[in-house]
């Protein structure tokens, strides 16, 4: 770790707790590697279709759906590698990325590039409070520097386990992780919204572009 978010910790430490992220976790654990799950060839017999999280579909804090895949699987998977209501899940790939598993999204297939965090306890830490610390820059840099990942790119699951975590009062870690919803939420409204405004745009410009092909 280096000197400054040394610092950052002591005087964080001052006012509140801080715990590892392995302490508030039931288990923390990568995904499956989804490649040898799949059917490969015509013949080989197929066993189901899953839906999988996928790292694109990771945006914001929260899930878009229309990054989701669908695939065919010639072997099952461990019951333990589909996401459940309030697991976290992280981007082990630059830039971390992390969301929180809403009931909607539940039995989605974690691939081997996510890191699963489950059974933590909302009587000791807010979900979205963690959700929000896991996305802030401080925990990013952090992942980066402190933990070997910028040699390697790919964090490991042994130092995603001693993250500080620091803990404030319960009902101030749902305040901060309400605020944190609901900002998560309006990015990826705006998102949304100016990809439908860039095809628009697409699209007049490609019916100015077959007018003047027309008019040659």
């Amino acid at each position: 770790m280096r000197y400054k978010e040394r610092k950052i910790l002591d005087k964080v430490g001052e006012r509140m707790s801080v715990r590892e992220l392995g302490d508030l976790a039931f288990e923390i654990v990568s995904g499956t590697v989804v490649s040898r799950l799949e059917c490969k060839k015509e013949k080989e017999s197929k066993v189901s279709s899953v839906n999988v999280l996928t790292l694109k579909a990771i945006n914001y804090g929260k899930i878009e759906a229309e990054y989701l895949q669908t695939i065919e699987i010639g072997k099952n998977a461990s019951i333990g590698k589909f996401t459940k209501y309030g697991d976290l899940i992280i981007k082990m790939s630059k830039p971390y990325d992390s969301v929180y598993i809403e009931k909607e999204y539940t039995d989605l297939l974690v691939p081997s590039f996510c890191c699963l965090i489950r059974g933590i306890d909302k009587e000791i830490v807010d979900p979205y409070y963690l959700l929000g610390y896991l996305n802030s820059s401080f925990t990013k840099e952090y992942l980066t520097t402190s933990n070997g990942a910028a040699a390697a790119s790919l964090l490991k699951i042994k130092d995603i386990k001693k993250l500080p975590v620091p803990l404030q009062e319960i009902t101030e870690q749902r305040a901060i992780g309400n605020v944190f919803k609901i900002c998560s939420e309006r990015q990826v409204l705006l998102s949304k919204m100016m990809k439908h405004e860039m095809r628009i745009a697409e699209n007049i410009v490609m019916d100015g572009v077959r007018s003047g092909f027309k008019n040659d």
